[in-house]
């Protein structure tokens, strides 16, 4: 980069001119047309003197950069050795060691809150599968439906079935499921020939009747998940009337959540 600045520019302007054939009397090689060439090659020139000179003052302060960083970490390094007291290597030691140090707590802090986790879930499942579940189906059917065999899929091992052949006897357990849906006991033939507003007063008067059943047997900490279908007037206004928790589920997936949802209730409540 530096053989430009070598260059003689009035040596090279001689040449120049010695190169340059002599003017013909053509009318397109004028003295005014060669003067005007000449200027354009000679300012090109001076432009590339310039340029050559800008890069070589670029690079002489890369140069300088590098020169200062490499001073910088030659400084570093003897920082190093003289707080360790021998060498390079031993900081590199040290450093490994505070590096995984840290990599052993975090790892520790990550395993540990694993285990509070699972142990969180553990314990979820503990009450989930201690809690007694008493499931009632208004019927004279002593099969008991699917849904009563899922909760004793989903992990809940005290679940009583009763029916109306054998019904609950106080005091119940920590959930109590009316199951209305199953019973069939809000169609059929008892609503063939009503009108609709008598139909659905049939229906909010077996629902009550069904209800206040189910509160004659419930303990003050049961929970009571009514499995029904539709909204009835007589659910809305429960809460106006009794101080027990209760809560209307209307589909058997549904039902699992909720009824899981009750044990930690009742677990709660038993436990103030």
């Amino acid at each position: 980069m530096d053989w430009l600045p070598s260059i003689d520019l009035s040596h090279l302007w001689d040449l120049v001119i010695a190169q340059t054939p002599a003017p013909t009397s053509s009318p397109l090689a004028t003295p005014a047309k060669n003067l005007n060439d000449i200027e354009l090659l000679k300012s090109q020139l001076e432009f590339l003197k310039a340029t050559n000179g800008q890069l070589g003052e670029s690079f002489n302060k890369f140069v300088g950069a590098m020169q200062f960083t490499l001073g910088v970490f030659i400084a570093l390094g003897g920082f190093l050795t003289f707080f360790v007291g021998k060498n390079l290597d031993d900081a590199k030691k040290v450093a490994s060691q505070l590096i995984n140090r840290e990599v052993e707590n975090k790892i520790a802090d990550l395993v540990q809150s694993e285990v509070e986790s699972v142990k969180r879930s553990l314990q979820r499942e503990r009450v989930i599968g201690s809690t007694i579940v008493d499931y009632y189906l208004p019927s004279n059917d002593t099969t008991e439906p699917n849904d009563c065999k899922l909760l004793r899929t989903r992990g809940f091992d005290k679940v009583r079935y009763w029916n109306q052949k054998r019904k609950p006897k106080k005091p119940v357990g920590d959930i109590f499921v009316l199951d209305l849906i199953n019973s069939k006991l809000l169609e059929g033939q008892d609503f063939a020939g009503l009108s609709k507003e008598d139909a659905e007063n049939k229906r909010e008067d077996k629902v009550k009747e069904q209800i206040n059943l189910a509160l004659d047997w419930l303990d003050k900490n049961t929970v009571l998940v009514i499995y029904v279908k539709g909204r009835y007037r007589e659910i809305d206004n429960l809460a106006a009337r009794v101080d027990y928790y209760y809560i209307p589920v209307n589909a058997p997936i549904s039902l699992l959540g909720i009824v899981a949802d009750s044990a930690y209730v009742a677990y709660g409540q038993s436990n103030l």
